[in-house]
């Protein structure tokens, strides 16, 4: 589903695999957690979520990495049961922020934020990734 997230931002897919996602979201360190959504015992969504800091407001939180629900069932409240129970994961820990980004292309998800209360700023995600991650850190 990782892949067909990227399909839906127009990315080219990652090689996420099950192997992956069982080595990164359950194995002895895992760098995320998932939650899935399943209608008639098919996957249809999931929320991939990670521990955070906010140095603006000094709290720690939770950073959803992912968000995404099938198309076909979009606007069936799946997305939103998604980000509840991400939200509830967080409360549950005591943490006080959730954050995630959103694409300006997006109009359709900003609004879906909105409607959840989230306040939608103007900030971008820069990344440093693969090659370029290691040339600037002196390794190429």
């Amino acid at each position: 589903m990782a892949n067909a997230l990227n399909r839906t931002e127009a990315m080219t897919p990652s090689p996420f695999t099950p192997a992956i996602v069982r080595r990164d979201a359950f194995g002895p360190r895992p760098a995320f957690r998932a939650l899935v959504a399943e209608v008639d015992g098919r996957l249809v969504g999931y929320a991939a979520f990670l521990a955070s800091y906010n140095s603006d407001i000094a709290a720690r939180g939770l950073w959803m990495s992912d968000l995404y629900v099938v198309p076909a069932l979009r606007d069936r409240g799946i997305g939103r049961a998604l980000v509840t129970a991400v939200a509830r994961e967080a409360v549950r820990r005591g943490l006080t922020c959730l954050e995630w980004g959103v694409r300006d292309s997006n109009a359709r998800a900003r609004r879906f934020y909105r409607r959840l209360g989230a306040r939608v700023g103007h900030a971008r995600i820069a990344a440093l990734i693969g090659r370029r991650l290691a040339a600037l850190a002196g390794r190429r």
